[in-house]
């Protein structure tokens, strides 16, 4: 199975990304879409145009909707807890 969102946009920019639909489905897929998210290189990490990093977002909103299951997973955890610094909630 594959996701729902339009990931066309996001794909024609980072083909590499394509492994997103391989994973999909799996706890690999979620902390893959969630180290997408998540700046690993102390702030050096020029991160995605608007555009895709909503893409991304969506496509973990969609995951975790889709397999809530994986948030049992003792690995799993939310964006929010991995980012402690960013708001929660809309702005």
């Amino acid at each position: 199975m594959k996701p729902k969102t339009d990931t066309s946009d996001l794909y024609a920019a980072y083909p590499h990304l394509q492994k997103i639909d391989e994973m999909w489905g799996t706890p690999q897929c979620r902390h893959l879409l969630l180290d997408l998210l998540s700046d690993s290189r102390d702030g050096t990490r020029q991160g995605f145009p608007p555009d895709h990093a909503s893409t991304i977002f969506r496509l973990l909103q969609e995951h975790d909707a889709d397999y809530a299951h994986l948030d049992d997973d003792p690995m799993s955890v939310s964006w929010w807890e991995q980012n402690p610094g960013h708001r929660q909630g809309p702005r």
